[in-house]
């Protein structure tokens, strides 16, 4: 499978690379730790804290002007939540709870943002995005009280589809070579959880580092 993900990849980006020598284009990679959770949408499922993430992959941008680029690229992403349902009461009306679960969901993503640049001052520029990612679940597990690492891909979608914020600065280390930092917010607005327990949104807040070329 992290053969197949490579060989998708750089095929995703050779016509890319193939440009690299126009300054509109720029080709990189990046790292995203975050702190990711499940976020429920009803009262009989509740958020247990939060788990670390990560993603990493590919990135890819094309400078519509100074000041505007779009964003996008390929990534393999870790996402995580820790939830716990609500199993009614019992005969004498005392709450009743399953075990929480701990879902651990690899998906490829794919995102799609409009990136605002500042004017460059000392070699810094600061930028804001927006956009849209849209994951392919290649490998879900969960775990819980009495279960370890139980195959969960029957419990969770396939698709994923997230809101991307974003803000950071850009420090150029020589010619079209940059180096960035920033933060990102991705709030996942379909439902990832299969089935009739109720619905749940994937959701992170990470830290952006990466080189562009």
């Amino acid at each position: 499978m992290r053969k197949l993900i490579l060989i998708l990849i750089i095929g995703f980006f050779l016509p890319v690379l193939t440009k690299a020598q126009d300054q509109k284009f720029h080709f990189g990679f990046k790292i995203t730790p975050s702190m990711a959770w499940i976020k429920p949408d009803q009262k009989s499922i509740e958020r247990v804290g939060y788990r670390l993430g990560f993603n990493y992959g590919a990135q890819t941008e094309f400078r519509l002007s100074d000041n505007y680029a779009i964003v996008t690229g390929a990534q393999v992403a870790y996402r995580s939540g820790k939830l716990s349902f609500d199993a009614g009461k019992d005969s004498l009306g005392n709450n009743l709870s399953d075990p929480t679960v701990i879902y651990k969901v690899q998906y490829v993503e794919i995102p799609i943002c409009l990136k605002m640049l500042t004017n460059q001052f000392n070699k810094i520029r600061y930028y804001g995005q927006f956009g849209f990612g849209t994951g392919m679940r290649i490998r879900a597990l969960k775990e819980t009280e009495v279960e370890d690492k139980i195959d969960a891909k029957k419990d969770i979608n396939f698709l994923n589809v997230s809101m991307i914020i974003g803000a950071g600065v850009e420090y150029e280390i020589s010619g079209s070579t940059v180096a960035f930092g920033g933060i990102e917010f991705n709030n996942g607005f379909v439902d990832i959880i299969d089935g009739n327990t109720g619905k749940a949104f994937s959701n992170f807040l990470g830290l952006n580092v990466g080189i562009l070329f």
